[in-house]
Formats: structure tokens, C-alpha cells, sequence
């Protein structure tokens, strides 16, 4: 195994090190490959992108007479948003409010479940892989006595689902229980369905003049539930695993839930406006579409996992506190920040409950971007948080009305994601320059190196000498453990990590090895796409003295390199 990831130079393992992943087949790690901007939206770059967006919305929106709609970015070092963008429509509820901003308030559906998943995480007792029956021993009880016949079909295995399972939706379990046809005022035996006795009804939905849903009808009925999976077997999504998950933390706590939130999470993030089990105080603080029914109503214990309310200037800050780290410790909101389960969309992954994009097509350099996201649909309220961890940025996307969707949600978030995120990416790469970019080099040592941009991922780098030793065109020297050709081109690139101590942050490098013809080749020879990226598996493989040639340590004052030290070559560079 020592052998096969060491070998970059190896001629059959060639393709097996370095791939397709970026332009002109690069290969960087997963993750930011320059540091975030500081300061966005002073750059032109960001402020014509922001127009851009805001003409998109304005013709997007034009149409919509019925339909509010509010949109917001902001990168976690402002202390405004970059992006604001509200549309009233001319007919609304005549108690609704009459313009919306940043304070008008929304039902926001399923964001809600993030919340409860948080809960989990701050509060200390909990762990992720305990069995939820630790929590809520009540769950065995529906096994034995909902259904008539108990077997792996058609009762869950509730001493086999964990608390993670149900954080990231693969507890197997169904998706709703109040969300029945039963519960609609409509005749379903006139398209097949049978007669309903009331045994196989709630009775309960919060909506349709029916009554709210209690803790105990959960309990009286969900047995009846049939899994669809066993569990860790394939995500289903699921309403009723946040309301489990909220009965969790009310045992581990002993508060109610909704206290239990306030808080831990909404207090330390000044979020005054949000609430979870009832509407605002005054309907006219809220954006609610004409003939509404869902504004006021409450889902009962599924308030946990869909019940919230919120606004624009609360979901920013609710974002932005999750990316400073200021609920969680940093090493925790980077655990809960990474994909748990995969999906049959290539283009999704799941964390807890985090419904993560993948794309490789917004930035120049082609690399692939993850942006954390969750969704919440519920009655005509469609919206989404998004938060993009590599540019420290949080999108809001609010709405209520007939002519938006999830769909119109999804062309929103496109919309501003297409449009905004390379002028970020811009603004990181003038940013980098300025505080990284350059020739560093010593006189007594007889060495220099360049650091460059182009448009591929991170810094290029060029004119590396040590001890008058040209590095990129000896690289083959270095790999005394492999065997075959060591005259393959090779391009370096410098990416930054998180790893920062008083003035010093660290970087790594990268040995892109073959042109960008021969990685095309190796790609197309394998069945999976980019499957020749192997750059987690090849970093940190080159050790002289217990230092890897691939680190590069930065100095810094105010922010900007003065110096660059090679451990491994045991030189330090002084910037010019």
C-alpha cells in the first residue's frame, strides 16, 4: 500500500495520481483554494455581479402579483449584506404586512430541521451513534403493539436506528404521519382507494379544520407505519425524524424543545424574530400570500421539523453563526459541515440534515464546490439557506405565493450562485496576490521560487531553486521508492489549509504530473468520471526528515507574507 500511493511517477500508476478535476487537468484538494475575500463588496468585480443579480430578480420577479419574494448574501467578515433584494406583490393578505424587507417574516419550513440537529450537537449529553431509544424508550412500545403482525416489513427496528440516522435520514423510517390523503376533505375512493374506518386515520392535521397533531397521536399511530428501508440502507426523507429527534433533546435536557432552542441557539445568535410554535405576535410583522391557510396554522409535533418562522435578518445571522464557529466549536461545525450518505443524484449528498450540492461548473477553473443546503417547502412558502464554507458566504432565499415553487427557489439560488461566485472568486485570487503572491528568495541559500496567478485553482508555482537546484525539473529524483519514467512534465500548485498559528498559516503543494492530454486519456479509460483525482491520497507522500517536501509555511504582518520557510529543504525565503 506504501508503494502504490507513493508512486506519482510510476508509468502505470500515472493515472492514478493526477486527473482531470480543474482546467486543464488539475487536480486540488476539496476546498477553498485561495482564502476567502475580507472584504467582498468593495471589489468592482462583486459589486457588478451584485447588479447583475439584482436585474436578474427584478425580471424574475416582474411578473409575480401574488408572490413576495426576499434575497440576501453575505460573507461572514461584513457586517451587512452584499446582496439585498425584496419584492412585494400588489395583492397579498389584507393582514399582511405591505412591504417586505429584511424583517418581514416567513414560514420556513423544513430549515426548520437544522435546528433540531443543532440541538443534538450543543447539547453535550448526546451522541450521535447512541440508539434513539436511549433518548425515547417509548419507540419500542409501537413495535409490539401498532401493528398485527410484527416483523421486519412491516414494524421498525427501533433498537437499530441512532440518532444519526435519523439526523441524516437514513433511519429507514417513513416520511410523515399527519401527511396523509386521509387527512385531505377529498373522496380518494373515487380514484381507487378504499373506505377509511377512523382507526386508520389521525383525526389530526392542523390544517382543513382538523385539530393539531400531539405528542400522542405520534405514539398512537406512527406504528402503523411501515419502514420503507432497514436502516442505513438508502436516505428517505423524513418529517416525523426531527420530531423524534426534538423529543430526544427535550428528554436529554429536560426543557421543553422549543425553549431548549431559544436558548442555546437563537439567544447567542440574536435571532429575535424567529419562533417555532406559533406565528408571529402580529400577523402584519408577516408576508402571507392572498387566501393563505398555512400562515398561523401549526403542524403539532412536526412544528419541529417544519413549524418555524423567521426573516430574512435572522437566517443571515443564523448562517453567518454557524460559519464563525459561534455555536459550536470549530472542529464540530466541521464535522457536521461534510456529507454523510450519497444519493442517486451525483449532484447531492446528504449530511445532518444538510442536502449538499456538488458542482463543478461555476468557477473558472472547473473544480468541484460543495454548498451546504436546506431547503423548506410547506403550503405556497418555498425558500433556502445556503452556506458555501470555501467563500465564507451565506445565502438567503425567502418566499411565499402561488407563482413561486421549489423549482422557482432552485433558479433563484442558481441565479445568484452563477452570477456572484466568481466575482468572489476574483476577489480571493487580487486578495491572495496581494498578501501571498510574488517572488520570495535568499541570497546566502542560493534560492527563490515565484508564486503566480492564472486561471487555474490556487498559485502557480515557477522558478523554484534551492541551493541552485531547479525543484520542478529534478521532481523525478525524489521518488526513490518508485520505479519507471521520471522525465513526465510536472506542474506545481500551492493550495492554503486551515492550520494558522499567531502569525504563521500553512499551505501545500501540489505535483500535477503529466499533461493535461495524457490525464484525458487516463480519465477516459476509467468508468467512473474524474475517476484519476487522487490528490487525498498523494499529498504529504514525499518525507525528507520528517518534513514533507509539499509544505510551505508563511509569515505574516497585517495579513501579508514578508517571509516563506521550506521545512523540508530547511531554507526560509524573504519576499521581494
Amino acid at each position: 500500500m506504501f508503494f502504490h500511493h507513493l508512486a506519482p511517477l510510476g508509468a502505470s500508476l500515472l493515472f492514478g495520481n493526477v486527473a482531470l478535476a480543474a482546467r486543464d487537468g488539475l487536480c486540488p484538494p476539496l476546498g477553498p483554494v485561495m482564502p476567502a475575500p475580507r472584504n467582498p463588496s468593495k471589489y468592482d468585480s462583486v459589486k457588478s455581479a451584485i447588479q447583475v443579480v439584482t436585474d436578474r430578480f427584478q425580471n424574475l420577479t416582474a411578473p409575480f402579483n401574488t408572490t413576495g419574494i426576499s434575497v440576501a448574501v453575505q460573507s461572514i467578515h461584513e457586517m451587512r449584506p452584499m446582496l439585498e433584494f425584496h419584492h412585494t406583490p400588489s395583492v397579498r393578505d389584507n393582514t399582511s404586512t405591505t412591504t417586505i424587507d429584511s424583517g418581514t417574516i416567513y414560514r420556513i419550513g423544513s430549515i426548520s430541521k437544522i435546528f433540531a440537529v443543532l440541538s443534538i450537537l450543543t447539547q453535550g449529553q448526546m451522541k450521535l451513534e447512541d440508539p434513539i431509544t436511549k433518548y425515547v424508550p417509548e419507540l419500542l412500545q409501537l413495535k409490539r403493539e401498532a401493528v398485527p403482525v410484527a416483523n421486519d416489513i412491516t414494524a421498525v427496528n427501533w433498537d437499530q436506528v441512532t440518532i444519526d440516522s435519523l439526523a441524516t435520514h437514513m433511519s429507514g423510517i417513513g416520511a410523515d404521519l399527519i401527511n396523509d390523503l386521509s387527512s385531505f376533505p377529498a373522496d380518494f375512493t373515487q380514484v381507487g382507494l378504499p373506505q377509511l374506518t377512523n382507526s386508520s386515520k389521525t383525526g389530526c392535521a392542523g390544517v382543513f379544520g382538523l385539530p393539531v397533531c400531539a405528542r400522542a397521536e405520534f405514539f398512537r399511530d406512527f406504528g402503523k407505519r411501515h419502514p420503507v428501508y432497514a436502516p442505513w440502507t438508502n436516505p428517505v426523507y423524513s418529517n416525523v425524524a426531527s420530531s423524534i429527534l426534538g423529543f430526544a433533546v427535550e428528554s436529554a435536557t429536560n426543557m421543553s424543545y422549543d425553549a431548549y432552542v431559544q436558548r442555546a441557539i437563537f439567544g447567542p445568535l440574536g435571532m429575535t424574530n424567529t419562533t417555532i410554535f406559533e406565528a408571529p405576535k402580529q400577523r402584519s410583522w408577516g408576508f402571507i400570500p392572498k387566501d393563505d391557510i398555512w400562515f398561523g396554522s401549526s403542524l403539532g409535533y412536526e412544528d419541529i421539523g417544519g413549524g418555524l418562522y423567521s426573516n430574512t435578518k435572522d437566517m443571515l445571522s443564523f448562517g453567518v453563526g454557524i460559519l464563525q464557529n459561534r455555536i459550536l466549536e470549530p472542529v464540530t461545525t466541521r464535522k457536521w459541515m461534510k456529507p454523510e450518505t450519497s444519493t442517486s443524484s451525483p449532484g447531492l449528498m446528504l449530511g445532518g440534515p444538510w442536502e449538499i450540492l456538488r458542482s463543478d461548473t461555476v468557477t473558472k477553473d472547473g473544480r468541484l464546490i460543495e454548498y451546504y443546503t436546506k431547503s423548506g417547502n410547506v403550503g405556497s412558502y418555498n425558500n433556502v439557506i445556503c452556506l458555501i464554507p470555501d467563500y465564507d458566504l451565506v445565502i438567503t432565499i425567502l418566499s411565499g405565493g402561488g407563482e413561486a415553487s421549489a423549482d422557482t427557489v432552485d433558479i433563484a439560488l442558481t441565479n445568484v450562485v452563477t452570477a456572484l461566485l466568481p466575482a468572489i472568486e476574483d476577489a480571493s485570487k487580487t486578495q491572495g496576490e496581494s498578501n501571498f503572491g510574488g517572488t520570495y528568495s535568499s541570497s546566502t541559500t542560493n534560492s527563490s521560487i515565484t508564486l503566480s496567478l492564472d486561471d487555474g485553482p490556487g498559485f502557480s508555482v515557477s522558478n523554484w531553486t534551492v541551493r541552485g537546484v531547479d525543484i520542478i525539473k529534478n521532481y523525478g529524483a525524489f521518488g526513490a521508492l518508485s520505479s519507471g519514467p521520471t522525465d513526465l512534465p510536472v506542474r506545481v500548485r500551492l493550495y492554503p489549509t486551515n492550520l494558522a498559528s499567531g502569525r504563521e498559516t500553512a499551505w501545500r503543494a501540489y505535483f500535477d504530473v503529466g499533461t493535461a492530454e495524457q490525464l484525458a486519456e487516463g480519465d477516459a479509460a476509467r468508468f467512473w468520471p474524474k475517476g484519476t483525482c487522487h490528490t487525498w491520497a498523494s499529498m504529504d507522500r514525499l518525507v525528507y526528515g520528517f518534513k514533507s517536501i509539499d509544505e510551505f509555511i508563511f509569515s505574516t504582518r497585517k495579513g501579508k507574507a514578508d517571509s516563506l520557510n521550506l521545512p523540508a529543504f530547511d531554507v526560509r525565503l524573504q519576499r521581494e
